[in-house]
């Protein structure tokens, strides 16, 4: 086609009057914003789950062996049916999407100390246990700073085996189970999809103020934990605002383990990793950075 001509033809097509030029820089620039919007960022609605994970999948690349389960917490409910209760139920169920190895287990590494804390505060909630002002603290820095010694103590004290045991039978976690060997409470094994469900379900489980100190806990992690590696990888500092616990060992039988889950706009977005111990913690928190980079921003409120 002549483009001389066609120009000349669009102002009779168009509005009389606009300059030809004119017309084709704002063709031109709504061509451009269509390619370079993610096809998400322009939805009226929130992306679904189903959608977010093949995403995140293909972002993780093959660094090694991922999991990742994306989902929505749940909110508790006063009064109403049965059925209501139900329903409510099935739509979470329905807003909730893992990848293929969701259900893989993976050594927990710190993310333990989610499952200790929350146990450790339902006990002192129902009297079994005192808590301290001094041990409240020790939970704090445990989860903000991910802080070893103090996970330690408490695993000891509070018997840490049994707090995994009941957390998994509190919350219905079947791919849940305390170390094998008595003490290495970071051997303890998980899930993708039990991670997703235990943080969906904290606000209906856990009392509303032991699920509100976890997850403030979780908002004000420190960017460098207490043995001064760097916590800012993944979820945390890739979702705006989110409440974040981070992961990591090495070398259970030669790999790394790296991990990332966190809550923000009340997505769950849980990320596990395991890498070969010849791939160095840098380019296992670039793939788990890219991977997280794929989770569109939760959609205003």
């Amino acid at each position: 086609m002549d483009t001389a001509r066609a120009l000349r033809t669009w102002p009779r097509r168009v509005h009389r009057g606009v300059p030809p030029v004119l017309v084709a820089v704002v063709l031109l620039a709504l061509l451009l914003a269509e390619v370079a919007t993610p096809r998400w960022a322009a939805a009226e609605h929130e992306v679904g789950p189903a959608e977010i994970v093949p995403a995140v999948t293909a972002a993780y690349g093959d660094a090694g062996t991922f999991a990742v389960v994306v989902a929505r917490q749940e909110e508790r409910l006063t009064g109403g049916s049965i059925r209501a209760a139900e329903a409510h139920s099935a739509r979470v169920q329905a807003r909730t999407a893992g990848s293929e190895l969701a259900g893989r287990p993976f050594p927990t590494a710190s993310l333990v100390k989610l499952f200790l804390a929350e146990d450790v505060l339902h006990r002192a909630r129902t009297g079994a246990v005192g808590l301290t002002p001094e041990d409240r603290a020790q939970l704090e820095v445990m989860i903000r700073g991910s802080n070893d010694p103090a996970a330690s103590d408490v695993w000891v004290r509070f018997g840490g085996a049994q707090a995994v045991r009941d957390v998994a039978t509190r919350y219905g976690l079947t791919g849940t189970a305390p170390p094998l060997r008595w003490g290495q409470w970071g051997e303890t094994t998980t899930t993708a999809a039990d991670l997703a469900r235990f943080l969906a379900r904290l606000p209906v489980i856990a009392h509303p103020d032991d699920a509100a100190a976890l997850q403030g806990w979780m908002g004000t992690a420190t960017p460098i934990a207490s043995d001064g590696f760097d916590q800012e990888y993944g979820v945390f500092g890739t979702l705006p605002g989110a409440a974040v616990k981070q992961g990591w060992m090495c070398c259970l039988s030669g790999q790394r383990h790296l991990h990332s889950v966190g809550i923000a706009g009340g997505r769950v977005v849980v990320l596990l990793s395991e890498v070969p111990r010849s791939v160095g913690w840098d380019a296992a928190k670039a793939a788990l950075d890219a991977a997280a980079a794929a989770v569109p921003p939760p959609a205003a409120s």
